[in-house]
């Protein structure tokens, strides 16, 4: 069976590229960036994407720490409206990592 084939440096770039993932949560954060204290269905519909797939993308987010919700994830209730922002300083210290990875920075 074939290895995957992982860069020397590989290690310092999966922690970004797991926690970014794929395109809708790199949307997701390159949204709420410029539009803080939005609820799950304002995002889906300014993204275009059904809210239960937004979702599961936020909760990768949240659990990644990339994200802060209001109310926090232990004090939520159903049916309560919950609003996302992003947590800037983790974005930012996956960023430089990512960057740094790539040999950017």
């Amino acid at each position: 069976m074939p290895k995957y084939a992982r860069p020397a440096n590989s290690d310092r770039a999966e922690d970004p590229i797991e926690a970014f993932g794929n395109r809708l949560r790199a949307g997701i954060i390159g949204y709420l960036r410029s539009h803080p204290d939005q609820t799950r269905a304002e995002i889906a519909a300014a993204l275009d994407v059904p809210s239960p797939t937004v979702f599961n993308a936020l909760e990768k987010l949240l659990a990644a720490g990339l994200l802060v919700s209001d109310p926090p994830l232990d004090e939520w209730e159903r049916g309560q409206r919950v609003r996302y922002r992003i947590h800037q300083q983790a974005v930012a210290e996956l960023y430089l990592q990512l960057g740094q990875a790539l040999g950017e920075i």
